[in-house]
């Protein structure tokens, strides 16, 4: 194993969703003038899952507000709670918050992360469920549903290979199911949908508890503030231990005077780079939390809603056909069955590899990279106080 792996920021990886909870709140416990929320999140085999949050205001003047969020895709969380725990122990004290507010929200997801799953004990991609106006609910995604009719099989998972996999061809470099490319999927499918609980990245009919929770908290929070930055935390696209900044392709979340302010992409690059949605592989998204705060905010607010998105798998081909097959295979599975219960497991195992590489290397390289990024973004704030 390497020599310049930190094993201290490999640590703060939790155990689970209870021992994630706990270190969460102790820490933020520790910093006075906190103010914490617990939202408890419904459910039919729990009545112990919260997702938690604490807001503190400037001490003098509102002018800025820093959120992060984490853990919107449930197995995703362990990054974020490693990250949301560093950002309490190294960020936090060395912040001067005269004129800055901090909202860290933890577990968006709770159910998800307890049980190794992106998406709610109801089935909702959480980070397609925002629509403030409700109006996105109503729509259809009529090329997800083309791609889900050719592609996507109902029936009992008795393979590890799902059997989208079994028209896959590779020409010239590019994969193909037929002859659709898997851009074309990607792109078609992972937008979101907002149909069929039982098709890929299912958006829901209305704002999940928590969605609401964060939205209610959000319209009491933006008109106080000028300049707004949330950074979601997730895992999964791109480079292998790297992480990519991501904007939803709208444009409507990312102001640009605010963002060249704060993100230097040539000066910072040893931290993260910023992919764009058009890129391959990647995608834009519908009902995405990043776009709530867009649709809340108004004319006198300066909005950076971003998603930090560390790679996982890789981007290689291969990788990303290895990512889309444990996907699709463990959904399928989920509403299906599987053949026994061996292969339930090792499906279950690959899916969750792609949001948690067991590596101390990867572990580390998300700490780190995070640090990076939050000290070059709050001193160009000029709220670093070092």
């Amino acid at each position: 194993m390497s020599q310049n792996i930190n094993h201290q920021d490999a640590k703060l990886f939790p155990l689970n969703y209870h021992d994630s909870r706990k270190r969460f709140l102790e820490l933020a416990g520790m910093i006075p003038g906190g103010q914490l929320e617990h939202w408890q999140i419904p459910g039919k085999k729990d009545n112990d899952l919260f997702t938690d949050s604490i807001y503190w205001p400037p001490l003098e003047k509102s002018e800025n507000l820093l959120v992060v969020t984490s853990g919107i895709h449930g197995s995703e969380t362990y990054a974020g709670s490693a990250i949301l725990q560093m950002f309490l122990r190294e960020i936090m004290p060395a912040l001067d918050r005269r004129n800055t507010g901090i909202w860290l929200v933890h577990a968006m997801n709770p159910f998800g992360f307890k049980y190794h799953r992106r998406v709610t004990e109801n089935g909702v991609n959480l980070n397609r469920n925002f629509s403030v106006s409700g109006e996105l609910y109503k729509t259809r995604n009529l090329e997800s549903e083309r791609m889900h009719s050719m592609l996507f099989k109902r029936a009992p998972v008795a393979s590890l290979k799902s059997p989208m996999m079994d028209s896959l061809q590779v020409k010239d470099g590019v994969a193909y199911f037929g002859d659709v490319t898997m851009d074309q999927f990607t792109k078609a499918t992972a937008p979101g949908q907002f149909v069929n609980p039982q098709d890929l990245e299912y958006g829901g009919k209305q704002l999940e508890p928590q969605s609401a929770k964060l939205v209610e908290k959000l319209k009491n929070l933006l008109p106080k503030f000028k300049d707004i930055v949330a950074l979601d935390l997730h895992t999964g696209l791109g480079d292998q231990n790297r992480l990519h900044l991501l904007t939803s392709g709208s444009g409507k979340d990312l102001n640009p005077e605010l963002f060249a302010k704060l993100f230097d992409t040539n000066a910072d690059k040893e931290f993260y780079e910023h992919t764009p949605a058009s890129a391959e592989g990647f995608y834009e998204v519908h009902g995405a939390l990043n776009s709530a705060f867009a649709d809340l905010a108004s004319a006198q607010n300066r909005v950076c809603a971003i998603t930090m998105e560390f790679g996982t798998l890789g981007h290689s081909l291969e990788a990303q056909l290895k990512g889309l097959n444990n996907f699709v295979a463990e959904h399928q599975g989920f509403y299906n069955g599987y053949a026994n219960a061996e292969l339930k497991s090792a499906i279950e195992k690959e899916c969750f590899e792609r949001s948690y590489p067991q590596s101390d290397e990867w572990r580390a390289a998300v700490v780190s990279a995070s640090r990076g990024l939050f000290k070059a973004v709050c001193r160009r704030a000029s709220i670093l106080k070092d």
